[in-house]
């Protein structure tokens, strides 16, 4: 293959990926002339890409509306990734059961690099409209679950990615050192209620066999269903127990940590 052609191949590549991060919440689906905008190509270029992502399942397009969304075929890709994942395979049940004992929303969230990646979610029965978070992806300095992974990086990581003099924004609730430091130090992050979200939240480290923080588990409620005695003594015990019994099941045991 000469030069030329395979880089030709290499760009049809790339632009067809990036169609495919397209599509969000927001963006549930993208007509031929949105997706050549965003990408910076022709429409008929923009129709081939989109022709060739719909021949291997990844998206589809509706007959109506002759827009286009995301296709089943991830569903099957998504589920082998998850798959490798054995906190979601020993977390499940757990998470389940915390759930079912406490009726507010549990998530298990893992750490992938400067981010968190939510695998597996357990919807409290008073929810009445669902938001699935599995997939969903946050930085560490965003949401609970972020900055409690964020509190067990190493210090230079931590330092990278919040500088000393960064104070709390309260539109944002960013992490502050100091707040991460407690962290550590207290084991796990609570907030009752949250700033932004007004929710009553609390966030719980998973390890592994080698004591690292790889995971967390997060379980999120509304302000007027719990008070603090609750929050104190009976939602914080449970989700660190939840947090403790997926960690024993990668490895990790409670004296590894002193060794």
């Amino acid at each position: 293959m000469e030069a030329g052609s395979a880089t030709r191949g290499s760009q049809a590549v790339d632009r067809a990926l990036s169609i495919l991060g397209l599509f969000d919440e927001q963006s549930e689906s993208l007509s031929v002339g949105e997706v050549a905008g965003a990408v910076g190509v022709h429409r008929s270029t923009a129709a081939r890409l989109l022709t060739a992502l719909e021949r291997h399942g990844l998206i589809e397009r509706d007959q109506q509306s002759g827009r286009y969304r995301l296709g089943l075929a991830l569903v099957s890709l998504a589920g082998h990734v998850l798959d490798r994942f054995p906190a979601r395979a020993s977390g499940r049940q757990i998470l389940g059961e915390l759930r079912d004992r406490l009726g507010e929303t549990v998530y298990l969230g893992v750490l992938d690099g400067s981010s968190v990646v939510y695998i597996d979610q357990a919807s409290s029965p008073h929810v009445k409209q669902n938001v699935d978070w599995v997939g969903y992806r946050q930085t560490l300095t965003e949401g609970v679950t972020g900055a409690m992974l964020l509190a067990f990086q190493p210090a230079a990581i931590v330092s990278d990615l919040v500088p000393a003099d960064w104070g709390a924004a309260p539109e944002a609730r960013l992490p502050t050192q100091r707040e991460l430091s407690d962290v550590r130090s207290r084991g796990y992050l609570a907030r009752f209620p949250d700033p932004v979200s007004g929710l009553v939240v609390i966030a719980a480290p998973v390890r592994h066999h080698r004591t690292d923080v790889v995971a967390a588990i997060t379980l999120v409620a509304p302000a007027y269903r719990v008070d603090r005695e609750r929050f104190d003594h009976e939602l914080v015990p449970a989700t660190l127990d939840a947090a403790a019994r997926v960690s024993e099941s990668l490895g990790y045991t409670q004296g590894a940590a002193a060794r």
